[in-house]
Formats: C-alpha cells, structure tokens, sequence
C-alpha cells in the first residue's frame, strides 16, 4: 500500500485522519482556485467548500492509484462550475474590480519595478487574464490545469475524465481560442 493511499484509508477509517490529506494538498487546490477566481476570499471559501465536499465523501472514495489530487481538482471544478451559475454578474463586477485593485499595485509598485520589460509583463499578464476569463468553463479549466498548475496531459484527463488524446485537443483548441482573444 503506498503513502498516499494509506492516508486516505486512515481518513475514512477516521475523519479526524483527514487533517493529513487537507494539509498535503491545501497549498496546491488553494492556488489553483486563486489562479481562476481572481479572488483571494472567493478562493478560500471555495477551497473550503472543495474540502468540505472531500471530507463528506471520503467514504465513498475508491483509490484506484490515480493521485488524490485528481478528485480534489474534480470537486473545486465543480465548485467554480456552481458557483459562476449562481451569479454571471457577480463574477463580471469580481473581475473589473481585481482589475481596478491591479491598477492600484502597479502604480504602487512602479518604483520597485525595474524597467519597462516589467511593466510591459505585467500589462500583458493582465489582458491574459481577461483573455482567459472570456473563454468557455471547459477552456478556461483545460488552460488553468495546464499552465498555471503545470499538470501533465494524464493528469488532466485524470481530472477532468477524458482520454489524453482528447486532452491535447482541447487544449489545442482552448489555445487557439485564446490566441485569437489576446492582442499582445
């Protein structure tokens, strides 16, 4: 039996186990839900809600060697998923005002900043984003699990239940799609 596997057996044995698991990939989920809310309260509730949905269902967890990691990234999908069809305007009105917050530490950190190739990152960073916020749910996720969490095409078909083929299509796709949205 491997390390993480024995973890999550000790997890459904006892919930207070648990703790292990949450803190072996609290890091890792929590960046990856700040990477595609833009939202540092929004991220945390949601990473919240990721493990509170993992804790409920531990039990019904099969271990199949495909890393824990896998289902966590599966829950706080579904988490984003829920949340942006709760509310389209709320995410719109989140995005200008990350925008407007961002406007403010450039202009704070303008001092630190040296040179204008920094600035000129930062500015292209900022239409990324934008660019990546208009794209589909299924884009964005593809594009966010590849690039910002650096997954490999298993892991993502892992995660999001397709083949790998179909990983390096979508993706394929998904980065057209956004090379089309950008104007660096």
């Amino acid at each position: 039996m491997d390390p993480e596997e024995q973890l999550i057996s000790a997890a459904q044995a006892d919930k207070t186990e648990f703790v292990k698991l949450y803190d072996k990939y609290f890091k890792q989920i929590y960046k990856f839900l700040l990477t595609r809310v833009a939202n540092v309260q929004l991220a945390e509730d949601l990473t919240s809600e990721t493990f509170i949905i993992a804790l409920e269902k531990i039990d019904s967890f099969e271990y199949q060697g495909k890393p824990f990691s896998s289902w966590l990234y599966r829950i706080a999908i579904n988490e984003i998923n829920k949340h942006y069809r709760k509310s389209k305007s709320e995410h719109q009105a989140m995005i200008n005002k990350w925008h407007e917050e961002g406007e403010k530490f450039e202009a704070a950190d303008v001092t630190i900043l040296e040179g204008e190739n920094e600035q000129e990152k930062l500015k292209n960073l900022k239409v990324l984003n934008e660019s990546i916020r208009e794209l589909k749910q299924e884009d964005q996720d593809i594009l966010s699990l590849k690039y910002f969490e650096n997954l490999s095409y298993q892991e993502i078909a892992e995660i999001l239940g397709i083949t790998v083929t179909n990983v390096g299509v979508k993706l394929m796709r998904a980065t057209e799609r956004l090379s089309k949205t950008c104007n660096f």
